[in-house]
């Protein structure tokens, strides 16, 4: 294997669902006669879909990596889903290469999903290039899709190429610096030129100068300056193509081989900074020692646990090994596998710029950095989204119970927007996912395993903690023959600001409660903040205040110090007027302006505060707080308010008093719990 860096073309396809992305991949491939005939998704017969959801389906689930040649280039591709649902293998994807191809649909244009995509590649500062696909559709509006493009992304997003026609009298694409255009095209293609130019002679203060000075730039000086432009982010340039009609394909290969950065050219920079142990930014030099990163984990039935990595540097022989920088363990690794599709095959080394996966190395993730040993820095974590969507599961068959967790585990590598994790304040076992079809499909492969699961909506994680001061005693007596059990505790509570945590305060005088005794209070108390008072759920935010006590000189032992303490606690808080908090999200919500008013509706229906909404183009972006119980479907309810096309991040931004009719039907739901367990 092992190419030359500097043949070297990295690209990664992204856009939204519909927008032909795999049906491009088969047009290239064919093109560079990597297949005999070019495979379609309804047949499913692609290259890249091979999955067997994404074959149910029809549309691409996981990122998937070819590879072809053209005009002397290795260009090494890799296919994405569109969805949302499925942002993360996306995102992974452009973590492997330096180019991002974002593919538009002619009649759909820019979407919620589209623009996503787009930021997460510029925010990597990638080079990215926007290829119009299936204009030979009907009723297209060429002036207002590039109106769109541009109002979505910015002027630097400049058509380079114009088609004759749309819809079915397509039949080729003219290059704006072509010496012979035809004369319908002469206008647009002269304004497109001039905002080409300006953007490309914006990257060399030489080139800058003389164009100011003469007006004027040759063609050889703006062929030379063009890839530079291109990976500095100066200019987005839009092709247009028809796989239909075999329309402009030929011609994105040309660019991509002649103007999309080699490998060599962005190492280290095209993604996240490699950093050291002190945050320092390290440069990656292409003739290094060997890193590379693992982007994709792939669990295949036959050959185990597959890792795919991206190296960056150096050069890495197979049947060798590798030291995982985030455990410093070393791997034995066999061979190494060029990937096409589905298909695995040996080679006997990898170099920079390279795409390749090794098998059966286990203690691997996602992101994690490997090298030869000899480096002391890693590559930043790929900038993959949290999770939206929670669940509770459990086994359906008690057979499972063993089974589940290593089956989740094994989900939970392969996809770094999928988590299985216990849930520390409710006890649950619960699935985290992008939607509930992310989830769904997760659960589907879980099935496949044999381990049927049975799923529900999840507590919520409250907390209760108190709003004034309190204060009780109690005496805990037990005499059953022998020695007995006594001690007595006297408690005060103050509430904390919150996020203040527990604190607790010894104030005993005059020995009413001896020193060897006074850590039992505290572990007694921290019993009932562990089990909560009001409702089952930990206590926070108070202050424990032991002032006074009793004692016997026989009968009290710290077992009935704790004991007391636990129940005077208890006793405390039911004068400190009690409350329960619950997590307040931070909401932002993209969705087509269209839906505004629909948006903001039903974010007030869900006790929702709006804090600000803001116009990007024909984007409304909705931020708001909204509590947590009030947010389990809403990837789904997004989705039918707003016709598929709004998307949503959200975190923990604070907690904060629930509302004292839902506290009542909460301590309700607790109580009838109680009873029937």
């Amino acid at each position: 294997m092992a190419h030359s860096s500097e043949n070297i073309r990295n690209v990664t396809l992204i856009g939204a669902g519909g927008a032909g992305k795999t049906t491009l991949a088969e047009a290239l491939l064919h093109h560079c006669k990597v297949t005999s005939r070019m495979g379609s998704i309804g047949e499913k017969n692609t290259v890249t879909d091979w999955d067997d959801d994404e074959k149910d389906r029809q549309h691409s689930i996981v990122a998937t990596p070819v590879h072809m040649k053209w005009d002397g280039r290795h260009i090494n591709l890799i296919d994405t889903p569109g969805a949302l649902d499925f942002v993360g293998e996306a995102i992974c994807g452009l973590a492997a290469s330096e180019t991002a191809i974002i593919c538009v649909n002619a009649h759909d244009g820019v979407g919620v999903a589209t623009r996503r995509l787009f930021r997460a590649a510029r925010d990597m500062g990638m080079a990215t290039v926007i290829v119009i696909t299936r204009i030979e559709g009907e009723n297209i509006d060429p002036d207002g899709l590039i109106e769109q493009i541009q109002s979505s992304i910015g002027e630097r997003a400049v058509p380079i190429n114009l088609p004759n026609a749309f819809g079915s009298a397509t039949s080729s694409v003219t290059d704006i610096f072509a010496k012979e255009i035809p004369e319908h095209l002469q206008d647009a293609a002269a304004k497109y030129r001039q905002q080409a130019t300006d953007r490309v002679v914006e990257c060399d203060d030489d080139l800058l100068e003389s164009y100011l000075e003469t007006g004027e730039v040759s063609h050889e000086d703006l062929d030379a300056a063009f890839p530079r432009a291109l990976r500095q982010g100066n200019i987005v340039p839009l092709l247009h193509l028809s796989v239909e009609k075999d329309n402009g394909v030929k011609k994105l290969l040309d660019f991509i081989t002649h103007d999309c950065p080699a490998s060599a050219s962005r190492a280290g920079r095209a993604l996240r900074k490699a950093v050291d142990a002190d945050g320092n930014e390290i440069d990656v030099a292409v003739g290094g020692a060997f890193a590379a990163q693992v982007w994709k984990i792939h669990v295949d039935a036959h050959v185990g646990k597959v890792a795919y990595l991206r190296v960056w540097s150096g050069t890495l022989p197979s049947k060798t090994q590798m030291v995982v920088a985030r455990t410093g363990k070393t791997e034995r690794i066999g061979d190494l596998l060029e990937l096409q599709g589905k298909d695995m095959k040996a080679v006997p080394s990898a170099s920079a710029g390279d795409i390749i996966a090794v098998a059966k190395v286990d203690d691997i993730r996602i992101g994690d950095t490997v090298s030869d040993g000899s480096i002391d820095w890693s590559f930043q974590a790929i900038p993959t989204p949290k999770p939206k969507v929670t669940l509770a599961i459990e086994p359906k068959n008690r057979n499972d119970e063993t089974k589940l967790g290593p089956e989740l585990h094994k989900l939970d590598e392969a996809d770094p927007t999928f988590v299985a994790e216990r849930e520390d304040a409710t006890g649950e076992m619960v699935v985290r996912g992008m939607s509930t079809l992310h989830v769904d499909i997760m659960l589907k492969r879980l099935a496949r395993k044999n381990v049927e699961t049975v799923t529900r909506q999840p507590r919520v994680p409250y907390m209760e903690t108190i709003r004034q001061n309190g204060a009780a005693s109690y005496r805990h007596k037990k005499q059953s023959g022998g020695r007995g059990q006594f001690a007595e505790v006297h408690l005060k509570l103050e509430p904390k600001p919150r996020g203040g945590g527990f604190e607790f305060a010894d104030e005993v005088v005059g020995g009413t409660i001896p020193r060897q005794f006074i850590p039992a209070v505290e572990k007694g108390v921290r019993e009932a903040l562990a089990h909560g008072v009001v409702a089952g759920y930990p206590f926070v935010d108070v202050k424990a205040i032991v002032h006074f006590g009793k004692y016997h000189d026989v009968d009290s032992d710290e077992h009935s110090f704790k004991l007391a303490s636990h129940q005077a606690f208890r006793a405390a808080v039911d004068t400190a007027k009690p409350a329960l908090l619950e997590p307040i999200m931070k909401v932002e919500i993209e969705v087509p302006a269209r839906f505004l008013g629909d948006i903001s509706g039903d974010l007030n229906s869900r006790r929702g505060r709006i804090s600000s909404m803001n116009q990007e183009g024909e984007t409304s972006i909705i931020e708001a707080h909204v509590p947590l119980s009030e947010m389990m479907q809403y990837s789904t309810e997004l989705r039918s308010l707003t016709a598929g096309e709004g998307d949503y991040d959200f975190h923990l931004d604070h907690y904060d008093i629930v509302p004292a009719h839902l506290m009542s039907d909460i301590i309700a739901r607790h109580k009838k719990e109680l009873a029937t367990a």
